[in-house]
């Protein structure tokens, strides 16, 4: 699925024109889009990836803008995201490598986390060998091979990330990074270009008064089919 260019523009400019003082708004992008990514930048991505980008990313970097308006603090523009890649996910080179995810990753699952947030927190206040599994689940998916063939598009907020698979079984997914907030690794269910449509159709929709996002359980799944989100 690729984008059309002009529609989003249209999009990002009535977001721009809604936008008032007051108006919570997450990110300094102020609805607009970078410019299209340096053949350069893009050649060395995709030759450190092997492959080309998956497809409805490099149209929309290539075509309507690399980096800025985007969901939560905003799409970086490819560039950092090579340098995120090198300083802080587990080197550029595993770029190259196929990642291994196939199914989220939920801590609490994996750790029999209590069904509600309150017992979570109190179990973690009382519960030493509680904390060091997390710690351990932690430890175990930062390193490799779980960072392997992923890209970070978005910073979603404390420590937490929007991923795009680039190589490997779910090639082409966006995925949500929780190791920091030691909550796990979630599929989304969706590609780069659904994502962004639903976030462009909600904001303005929101900005327009017409939508209110609602309180959910995995929150940070809006935007896409993972079945865990659900609206409580």
């Amino acid at each position: 699925m690729e984008l059309d260019a002009d529609l989003v523009r249209q999009r990002l400019t009535e977001l721009a024109g809604l936008s008032r003082p007051g108006r919570r708004s997450i990110g300094n992008h102020r609805y607009r889009l970078g410019p299209v990514v340096e053949t350069e930048v893009l050649a060395r991505a995709e030759r450190t990836v092997g492959a080309p980008l998956p497809r409805g990313y490099r149209h929309f970097i290539t075509t309507i803008g690399d980096g800025g308006a985007g969901p939560y603090h905003g799409l970086i523009p490819l560039q950092e995201a090579l340098e995120a890649m090198d300083e802080r996910f587990g080197g550029l080179d595993s770029l190259g490598r196929d990642c291994p995810l196939t199914q989220d990753v939920d801590f609490g699952e994996l750790a029999g986390a209590p069904g509600s947030w309150e017992e979570h927190e109190a179990r973690l206040d009382a519960d030493p060998q509680y904390v060091a599994h997390y710690q351990r689940l932690k430890e175990t998916y930062t390193g490799d091979p779980w960072g392997d063939g992923r890209l970070p598009i978005a910073e979603i907020g404390c420590g937490d990330w929007l991923f795009l698979v680039v190589r490997g079984p779910r090639r082409g997914t966006v995925w949500v990074d929780g190791l920091d907030s030691s909550t796990g690794l979630y599929c989304l269910e969706i590609g780069f270009a659904t994502l962004y449509r639903r976030w462009l159709e909600e904001s303005l929709a929101e900005a327009q008064e017409r939508f209110t996002p609602p309180e959910a359980s995995y929150s940070f799944l809006r935007y896409g089919d993972n079945p865990r989100y659900r609206p409580i």
